[in-house]
């Protein structure tokens, strides 16, 4: 059997998806429901966990360190994926998440024990994110790769905008231990099915030569370490990644500092979320047409020039809006845009091991940058010198992604090895 990951030259992409909606269709719904969708949902368990056991919320909010070990387990959890293939590992993966809420809802007060399965939770959760549903997408899809993951981001979006109110409601009259149940049910009644009957064949299937039989093997980490494109692609993610995340945990006191009534800032930050749905969609078509980088690079300066407004002394109501938004196109954009250029330019044979490394920089730079913007208003009483390392840092990211050159050209170099040596594509695998 050959996988080519080219872009077919031909326009099939009508062609993939009369052949392939069903995958991207369980992707889409995996997405959805599965932990990607956790971090929308957990502040509504705070005060309920709160109110049974008397733990402090810093006491509940320290297991969120559990998120820094699933991350550093990410580039692990990647290589399963691409020595064992995306199905095996998802499917436990969604049947342990599931396990993981329902053991939740049997807490009887012991914090340890919250932090043990907060943990087992987020390392779990991990195999049924982005690291495997965006792998499914890029098997599956190649003419039309960029918005079939978009398709799969909206997923999440919508349900990241309707699931808060149902499981706030599950909570308010079924108590908090419910909310969990609820949420490992979805996955069991929605994931799990979907996955299990849909992903499945070729394109989700190891390849052949990955550390198996083949010619090729599969490169070591030192080696993707050390591989140009590697690295670029992992810092201009955690680049324009991280400082959004972290303005997005102060707008709310950011810009009513900057002149904004509380009611008006709110309703500014809630445009963030449309935008980011926006932005994930725009940039799924682009990237089907244009050089990716260059998709990528205007959509990172749209935040820098959003930061610069943000500075103002005072800001009108409409100024708030627009920066808002131009942050909100480029977070929605930034995943959709990774998982695209690390297949595009690296194949799938070491997919998930890349898209790995760089949750680990995202995460890592993310944990940074979220308690250095506090440190920074304490000590400057404003968020300007924040606003201004940001906007810096979305330049660099849009620098190192022009900087990742050409596409290769699978046809033309079989077993291409990116110009250090290291053969990471899987460009034509024969099996």
């Amino acid at each position: 059997m050959t996988i080519d990951t080219r872009p077919s030259p031909t326009g099939g992409a009508l062609k993939e998806w009369r052949e392939q909606w069903r995958l991207g269709t369980a992707a889409l719904v995996g997405t959805a429901v599965s932990f990607s969708v956790w971090p929308s949902l957990s502040s509504l368990f705070i005060a309920p966990l709160q109110d049974s056991f008397g733990w402090s919320r810093g006491e509940i909010a320290l297991a969120q360190n559990a998120n820094l070990a699933a991350a550093l387990l990410s580039p692990v959890l990647g290589r399963l994926i691409d020595r064992l293939g995306v199905r095996p590992v998802l499917l436990g993966g969604l049947l342990l998440t599931s396990l993981a809420y329902f053991l939740l809802a049997l807490l009887q007060g012991s914090l340890p024990l919250y932090y043990v399965l907060y943990t087992f939770l987020s390392i779990v959760g991990v195999t049924t994110s982005g690291l495997s549903y965006t792998r499914v997408v890029n098997g599956a899809f190649v003419s039309s790769r960029g918005l079939a993951l978009a398709m799969t981001r909206s997923g999440l979006a919508l349900s990241g905008a309707l699931l808060p109110s149902l499981i706030f409601g599950v909570i308010s009259w079924y108590g908090w231990r419910m909310g969990f149940v609820t949420l490992g049910a979805l996955i069991l009644i929605l994931a799990l099915p979907s996955s299990w009957l849909w992903i499945r064949g070729a394109s989700v299937a190891p390849l052949a030569g990955a550390g198996h039989s083949g010619s090729a093997t599969r490169p070591s980490w030192f080696a993707l370490l050390g591989n140009r494109r590697v690295l670029l692609i992992c810092l201009a993610a955690s680049l324009s990644y991280a400082p959004i995340v972290a303005l997005l945990s102060q707008f709310q006191p950011l810009l009513t500092g900057k002149g904004l009534a509380a009611g008006e800032a709110a309703a500014a930050i809630g445009l963030v979320g449309l935008s980011a749905l926006a932005g994930a969609l725009l940039t799924g078509l682009l990237v089907d047409r244009f050089w990716a980088p260059l998709v990528a690079c205007v959509f990172t300066l749209g935040p820098a020039l959003g930061c610069l407004i943000l500075l103002q002394p005072h800001l009108s109501t409409g100024m708030a809006v627009l920066a808002l938004v131009l942050l909100g196109l480029g977070q929605g954009a930034e995943i959709d845009l990774l998982a695209f250029m690390v297949a595009r330019y690296f194949g799938l044979r070491s997919y998930a091991a890349i898209y790995g490394l760089s949750v680990l920089f995202i995460a890592a730079l993310v944990a940074l940058a979220g308690s250095l913007i506090g440190q920074a208003y304490d000590r400057f009483g404003n968020y300007d010198l924040a606003l201004l390392v940001a906007s810096g840092c979305f330049l660099c990211s849009s620098l190192s992604y022009l900087a990742l050159g050409r596409y290769p050209d699978f046809a033309a170099a079989p077993g291409l090895d990116d110009g250090n040596g290291n053969d990471l594509s899987d460009a034509r695998v024969g099996g």
